[in-house]
């Protein structure tokens, strides 16, 4: 009878247990994985330009921005989401997210690709700043959220700068322009 009794108990008392020593442990796990972590990498390797404007140009341009993420650690991590935003001379053109499903192996670089549209009516605007001024200025900005086991999504951000003057780009490809 007492037999019987301790084997009833058994299962709740180690139920207790566990939870007491679980819930001790998961703020000192989280604390161990937080000061393992090494927190990632992403720079933009570059923007394409993917279809032909002049195909119908009131259909948006589609390019696509390469983002290069390097994982420091020994365990793959997974993408959550990438936000974004570009802007060309002083106008947003594009801004978005992508939630796809992309795995980030350990202890390397992987490259992720994100799909932006842009609006034809902002293009012009970028056209009009290009005819008053020559040199356009541009700007990618956003960031990647990762998966990482027991601290749930973190943020990585990304910026790239720069400019170009359309003109002189024009006369590389061939085009004479004066």
């Amino acid at each position: 009878s007492d037999m019987r009794m301790a084997n009833r108990l058994l299962p709740w008392f180690l139920a207790i247990v566990l939870s007491i020593v679980s819930g001790a442990a998961t703020p000192g796990c989280r604390t161990l994985v937080r000061e393992a972590f090494r927190s990632p990498k992403v720079r933009v390797v570059d923007v394409a330009l993917v279809s032909n404007p002049l195909a119908d140009p009131r259909l948006p341009w589609e390019f696509l921005l390469r983002l290069e993420v390097e994982n420091r650690n020994d365990y793959p991590l997974r993408v959550a989401y990438v936000a974004y935003s570009a802007i060309l001379g002083r106008d947003t053109v594009a801004d978005g997210e992508l939630h796809d499903d992309i795995r980030i192996e350990a202890a390397g670089l992987s490259v992720v690709q994100v799909p932006l549209s842009i609006r034809p009516e902002a293009m012009e605007a970028a056209v009009r700043q290009v005819i008053s001024g020559r040199a356009v200025t541009y700007e990618f900005n956003g960031s990647v959220g990762l998966t990482i086991p027991v601290l749930g999504v973190v943020r990585i951000p990304f910026s790239k700068t720069g400019g170009f003057d359309p003109v002189d780009l024009l006369k590389r490809k061939g085009f004479g322009i004066n």
